[in-house]
């Protein structure tokens, strides 16, 4: 059986995807819950549009903006779900688990930034 090659890109698509699912379950009523879902919409999208253009980048230094751009929206991904889990915003079950990704996406893209600085 071939075995699946690992694909960063996948993930972080993943991610945002995770998030758009998430966010259907949310009071979308309520101000601060509609406020925060859409901005975890974004940036999570963000993420996953900055790390496809790292790796269309043609010079290094292009390559080293778009991941920190995507370093910094997973980082803010990551308050968002901080905050949304403090408020009871949404499932929480389903929030601790897209915290958790945040936190391992934000180590692999450090790890990255770190390793081309």
């Amino acid at each position: 059986m071939a075995e699946k090659k690992y694909d960063l890109e996948d993930r972080i698509i993943q991610f945002a995807i995770d998030v758009i699912l998430v966010s259907r379950k949310a009071d979308w009523n309520d101000y601060s819950s509609k406020y925060y879902q859409q901005q975890l919409i974004r940036s999570s999208g963000s993420v996953a549009l900055n790390f496809g253009e790292f790796l269309g980048a043609k010079s290094a230094r292009d390559k080293l903006n778009k991941l920190t751009l995507s370093h910094k929206e997973i980082k803010e991904c990551q308050n968002n779900l901080k905050i949304q889990l403090g408020a009871d915003l949404n499932d929480k079950q389903e929030l601790e688990k897209l915290a958790q990704e945040s936190l391992e996406l934000i180590k692999i893209l450090r790890a990255i930034i770190n390793s081309k600085s």
